[in-house]
């Protein structure tokens, strides 16, 4: 063993540049290959962090029109009565919680879960317990489950934090556990919990549907048993209360896969793009080592004479192919280290669900090596196949100087056109997601984006518990932001647009109106929203000082809600209800403006949202997100802010402060991610392809040196020869080109999800490409063929 590993060290070391060239090239595609298969094992392969997480589900709301959502708190409650698929089910709502005496007032993204919660998800505590059903009853004392994370941020990690005290919402709340960092809730979101009174009002709210519920599946039970047994129960609820349900079935989907949604299409397809850069890579090294033995066949045709049987050459030569690929294999997840760390950096916005758990652990180590050997294998097996016929007669034939007839050179030049084809179908699909991006980045977002600023606000409910008090805390926070340097207006939301938004099902009240209700972003703003978001009016007028609590309930909707439910018709003093509000005057509401549309939901939204704005003084909420336009940089106010916020109010929570430009870049961050994955990948391949168009040029060259001389001696020109080796790159690179834009019109297909305002099979792209790649490797071809032309003929003959 140890003189064959001997040998095969001394045979690589006599070709040293075959050698580094290999594992650089298998680096590239071993590293670029673990990086991805990385992401999509965390995300699509590597099972959530609860107990038999194979059986959880998510439990969904489903019309035909507006789409899936979450339960309604009354349906959650039949569902735990009369289901009989699950051993237990949970519901969560998130909640702003404001963390008060304490070091600084803080706003915390909170749950308020239901009874079965943690039992659900089967995670001990890392301290204390989780809450008995005792304490999920209204007037019970109030308890709190932290999270790891702020634990160790706001409580200093101290162990006797269990059974204190902290003071949330301006109400005490007894410590009763931390949960472990890593259980977090399915979404990612929460910092700590509270149960949910289960004999509260809430639970008989049929219409407003904000429960996220989620299901253990009994031992035996399919999902699709589950499913069928959700739609008899959808059925019975639409029949007995006909108001509440009517077009709105029950759903079940795998948690998993809800959690992944949309990226699971993304990254299959990062997944096959990545395979096409192995292709392009074992292409590229196989084209190497069929030079090199070619090369060799002297040396092991002498070997051969002197008694080396076929299967040690044969294996000698695997072994070579073997070293290779794990010393590139080895380098290649030095580079994957670097590039997880990169591509965690990239998402870490929160954009990618379960992106900490992205890494190098044991089963993408272990699926790295068996890459690795495969590659090693795949590119070895033609070389051990010409080292197992060697025969020792060759080497006394005077053609065994390097040259082993055409048949190499053909499948060289075979698997070059296909590097080129590989790499001409990636650099197409990153073209067209660039574009794409360019596209979405073009579009007005309808709203300012620049020095702008968005600070999260969140009320203590129990010390502004009337609408009254709201107004006149959110009154004066506005009045004393507005007065400070550097601030031109501002303004007040419910929510902000690029982050999240609660919406409502609406419908147009009166003949003419579009059929059907439709679900709108529903928001209170105060009057001087419209003026520091930049939101223009189109038609009518802007919310007054008699939009008040007194004054009849006003409206303003997008240009693309007056659009829906009124078509051509002036939307202007026509009415909107809601058909699950409660009945009341609140539930029908008077048009008195239209403003331009805002993509709230991102740049890449292929739909504009449908939007309605009601006036924070008729509506005022116990949340909302302030907005500062500023004649500065617009997060230099941040600590001014904050400051001018806690004047008014010294234990007022502030949440999350953004400049919304940052916002607006975020909603395009999955887009960008495909587009540097996959021009990095296309990149890569190009870089591959070309070197293989160099090689097989500059191996012919080689091959052909006495021809060449020959042609001199015989009176060709420098430019004669020049053409006659560039002929052969021209050739290769015309054949492979062609095969890739063949190719090409049929593989864009898989895009067609990730492409926004670009045509599939955009002709610029297309010939961009085609044309960059050709040049690139024509470029290739200069080199050899410029030493070609200008051989000494007489060196020429020699070299024979």
């Amino acid at each position: 063993m140890l003189n064959a590993l001997r040998t095969t060290f001394r045979s690589l070391a006599r070709t040293p540049g075959f050698a580094v060239l290999t594992v650089a090239v298998l680096a590239l595609g071993v590293g670029t290959s673990t990086v991805i298969f990385s992401v999509v094992h965390a995300l699509l392969l590597k099972p959530l962090r609860y107990a038999d997480s194979s059986q959880l589900v998510a439990i969904q709301s489903r019309h035909l029109e507006q789409g899936t959502s979450v339960l309604a708190p009354a349906t959650f409650m039949d569902l735990a009565r009369e289901s009989h698929s699950f051993t237990s089910v949970a519901a969560q709502q998130y909640d702003y919680v404001s963390l008060t005496h304490a070091a600084a007032p803080a706003r915390l993204t909170g749950i308020m879960a239901t009874a079965d919660y943690f039992k659900l998800f089967g995670v001990a505590p890392l301290l204390g317990r989780t809450w008995v059903p005792a304490e999920t009853r209204m007037g019970a004392n109030g308890v709190v489950v932290l999270g790891e994370n702020l634990w160790r941020r706001e409580f200093g990690g101290r162990d006797s934090i269990i059974g204190q005290t902290i003071t949330l919402d301006e109400r005490p709340f007894v410590v009763i556990g931390v949960m472990p960092e890593a259980f977090i809730d399915p979404w990612g979101n929460s910092e700590l919990w509270r149960p949910a009174a289960m004999n509260g009002p809430d639970v008989h709210e049929r219409f407003e549907r904000y429960w996220s519920t989620f299901g253990r599946l009994r031992p035996g039970v399919t999902l699709e048993q589950a499913r069928s047994e959700l739609a008899t129960l959808g059925r019975n609820l639409q029949r007995r209360y006909p108001s509440a349900y009517r077009g709105w079935g029950l759903d079940v989907a795998d948690l998993q896969g809800a959690i992944v949604g949309q990226y699971r299409q993304g990254l299959l397809l990062l997944l096959g793009a990545v395979g096409c850069v192995m292709l392009v890579t074992c292409a590229n090294v196989a084209g190497l080592s069929i030079v090199r033995s070619v090369g060799l066949r002297r040396a092991r045709a002498i070997r051969a004479a002197l008694g080396a049987s076929a299967t040690r050459l044969a294996l000698q030569s695997l072994g070579e192919s073997l070293l290779l690929a794990l010393a590139g294999g080895a380098l290649g997840v030095l580079l994957a280290r670097w590039g997880v760390r990169a591509v965690v950096a990239a998402v870490s916005d929160g954009s990618l669900p379960r992106a900490d758990e992205i890494g190098l652990n044991l089963p993408v180590l272990l699926s790295a090596l068996g890459l690795t050997l495969a590659t090693g294998v795949a590119f070895g097996l033609a070389p051990a196949w010409s080292a197992a016929r060697a025969r020792g007669a060759d080497a006394l034939k005077d053609g065994a100087r390097g040259t082993a007839g055409r048949a190499p050179a053909r499948v060289r030049s075979a698997l070059v056109v296909g590097e080129i084809a590989l790499a001409v179908v990636l650099l197409v699909a990153a073209g067209l997601l660039a574009r794409s991006l360019g596209s979405m980045l073009s579009r007005p977002a309808g709203l300012r984006t620049e020095q702008l600023l968005a600070v999260g606000l969140a009320l203590a409910p129990h010390r502004y518990d009337d609408a009254a008090k709201r107004r006149s805390e959110y009154d004066r926070i506005l009045e004393g932001v507005a007065a400070l340097p550097g601030v031109e207006s501002a303004g007040l939301s419910t929510t902000m647009p690029f982050t999240w938004g609660m919406t409502l099902s609406l419908a147009p009240v009166g003949p003419g109106g579009g059929a059907g209700s439709a679900q709108a972003y529903y928001d209170s703003v105060s009057p001087g929203f419209f003026r520091a978001a930049a939101v223009p009016l189109l038609a009518g007028r802007i919310f007054g000082a008699g939009d008040d609590a007194g004054g009849p309930p006003v409206a303003i909707v997008s240009a693309r809600t007056a659009q829906r439910f009124f078509g051509a018709a002036n939307p202007l003093g026509r009415h909107l209800r809601s058909p699950e509000a409660s009945p009341g005057p609140a539930a029908e509401f008077e048009i008195v403006g239209v403003v331009g549309d805002v993509l709230r939901e991102g740049l890449a939204a292929r739909d504009v949202p449908l939007q309605v704005y009601r006036p924070l003084a008729q509506r005022p909420t116990s949340f909302g997100t302030l907005i500062v336009h500023t004649t500065v940089r617009a997060d230099s106010l941040t600590e001014s802010i904050k400051k001018a916020i806690w004047r008014v109010d010294p234990d007022q929570a502030i949440g999350a402060v953004n400049p919304v430009s940052r916002l607006v870049s975020d909603s395009v961050s999955e887009a960008r991610l495909y587009a540097a994955l996959f021009g990095l990948f296309a990149g890569l391949a190009m870089l591959l392809a070309v070197i293989g168009v160099y090689g097989v040029v500059a191996d012919g060259v080689a091959q052909r040196t006495r021809e060449f001389g020959v042609r001199s001696a015989l009176g060709a020109r420098p430019e004669d020869i020049l053409a006659l080796v560039a002929r052969q790159g021209i050739v290769l690179v015309l054949a492979g080109a062609a095969l890739g834009v063949l190719t090409c019109l049929g593989a864009v297909r898989f895009l067609q999800a990730f492409v926004f305002g670009v045509s599939l099979h955009d002709p610029v792209v297309i010939l961009a490409v085609a044309g960059t790649l050709v040049l690139a490797a024509l470029g290739a071809c200069v080199a050899p063929a410029w030493r070609a032309a200008r051989l000494d003929p007489a060196t020429a003959l020699r070299s024979d």
